[in-house]
């Protein structure tokens, strides 16, 4: 009985502390302060690769651009002129877009000299020539365009993408680069009277054409000169003015640095009066030797630089592409239509130009680029003509115009500075007397002609060396194979100094 008591006294105990127990946790629990033990934890950001999908990324073309470039890069490179690298990078997927960046490393002799990265975007799965948005495009620093580099494009360097095969994400070609001389370019303002409308047209010299012939010539550089002006009277309405004009800035282009020189003089011919009057009803609207770096051209706005780049093309020894009827066409032009056959860049911009839709500057039909056949042309004529030999001897320089069987002596110019070297091609010969009849000598004579629709000239010109300042020429005779077809006497000669 008194054990019954006792259990029965222990569990109301029990009962009582339970109670209190529940009811203190309602109540407020107070503890201690404690010390602040904030701390900064950093932790390693690891990349999370996305679960790994069918989807495969690769690159699998490289392209690098400059004015023309073919499929296999076969087009030559010029050093420090500027280029785009066309990255083909390709997804293979069935589960919408990828997004993805690409890397460049540019490696000289072994050594890394740097790299650009293109944020993602959209990864194309057909990417294409055609389509310029469809690649990867870099703009590469100046300094990585000379001598020879490697390129390794790389696309998800960080491999943030799971992929099926990761071993073509990247790709790694080498470009070498050709240092050409630079072009150096006068313009001479042609300051035109009208003889049909007694009106003057004059513009303060100024340079339409370099932008354009940076863009689209094989060269880096151009030295642009704004020569004084020179006055023309007479109406280039009839094609023979033309060839008048020609030869006067020939006289000048002669007198200042020399004939067969690689500078290149360009007259510009304005088109608007102080009233806003034209005096160009359509026709000739330039006109250039062939293979002689004089030329001159209209200045009409947006149009003036491709026709500068024309002419000039003329006066780097190419003639006319196969559109629009011209004459004087090259044979060897290898695409119809003058289609500038492969796809050009235009840097300045990053314009594409379908070959298709794209037509030579050497033609007449538009709109106007170069082909990569004329541009290893001009390429080719750039090079020959700025590292030829120059001579040191005093001589004299003889020009005559020929037109049919009629040939015309101009001034004999006495040259006391070096001369552009050239081997003559043809069978003309000039040769000089004293006033005795004893002969001088016999020299290569060279035939350079110009043509465009409605217009042609042809000149000759000839380099005497080593005939001395007390030496009196008296008379001179232009020789075709063998047979006289010129002959003038002279009573003096103009210097060039």
């Amino acid at each position: 009985m008194r054990e019954q008591t006792t259990r029965r006294l222990a569990f109301v105990v029990l009962l009582l502390c339970g109670v209190c127990i529940l009811f203190g946790y309602g109540g407020r629990v107070l503890a201690a302060a404690q010390p602040d033990r904030t701390n900064t934890i950093y932790l390693p950001i690891v990349p999370v690769r996305a679960p790994q999908t069918t989807s495969d990324l690769q690159i699998v073309h490289m392209g690098l651009y400059q004015s023309v470039q073919s499929q296999s890069n076969g087009v030559t490179l010029v050093a420090h002129k500027p280029a785009m690298l066309r990255v083909y990078a390709q997804s293979t997927t069935s589960s919408g877009p990828i997004l993805a960046d690409v890397t460049v490393v540019a490696e000289r002799d072994g050594q890394i000299i740097g790299s650009q990265t293109i944020t993602p975007h959209t990864v194309s799965s057909t990417p294409s020539a055609d389509n310029l948005d469809s690649t990867f495009n870099f703009e590469l620093p100046l300094e990585w365009l000379s001598g020879e580099i490697t390129l390794t494009a790389t696309i998800d360097d960080q491999d943030l993408l799971a992929e099926p095969n990761e071993a073509n994400n990247a790709m790694r070609m080498t470009f070498a680069f050709q240092a050409v001389p630079p072009l150096d370019l006068t313009i001479v303002p042609i300051h035109y009277i009208d003889t049909v409308t007694g009106v003057t047209f004059a513009e303060p010299g100024h340079d339409p054409v370099s932008d354009w012939l940076l863009s689209a010539f094989p060269v880096s550089e151009i030295n642009v000169t704004i020569h004084t002006p020179i006055t023309f009277r007479g109406d280039l309405r009839q094609g023979d003015e033309w060839q008048r004009l020609l030869e006067e800035l020939t006289d000048v282009w002669t007198a200042e640095v020399g004939a067969q020189s690689p500078h290149a003089y360009f007259g510009l011919i304005p088109n608007r009066g102080l009233g806003g009057e034209s005096w160009f009803e359509g026709g000739v609207s330039g006109f250039g030797w062939n293979g002689l770096r004089v030329s001159v051209g209209l200045d009409v706005g947006e149009e003036t630089a491709a026709t500068a780049g024309h002419e000039l093309g003329h006066n780097f020894g190419r003639d006319h592409a196969p559109c629009g009827n011209p004459s004087n066409i090259d044979p060897h032009f290898p695409y119809p239509d003058a289609s500038i056959g492969v796809y050009g860049v235009d840097t300045t911009d990053e314009t594409l130009l379908d070959p298709a839709l794209t037509r030579d500057m050497m033609s007449y039909c538009g709109p106007e680029w170069v082909s990569d056949y004329t541009y290893e042309g001009l390429l080719q004529d750039q090079m020959q003509q700025g590292t030829r030999a120059r001579l040191s001897d005093d001589g004299l320089l003889i020009r005559a115009s020929l037109d049919g069987a009629a040939v015309t002596m101009h001034s004999v110019y006495r040259v006391e500075r070096s001369f552009q070297s050239r081997e003559s091609s043809g069978s003309y010969q000039v040769e000089l007397f004293n006033a005795d009849g004893e002969s001088l000598g016999v020299f290569p004579a060279e035939l350079y002609e110009a043509e465009e629709t409605g217009v042609s000239a042809s000149m000759l010109l000839a380099y005497a060396p080593g005939i001395a300042a007390d030496e009196a020429v008296a008379r001179v005779q232009f020789v075709k194979d063998g047979r006289i077809i010129a002959e003038r006497a002279i009573d003096g000669v103009q210097e060039i100094k």
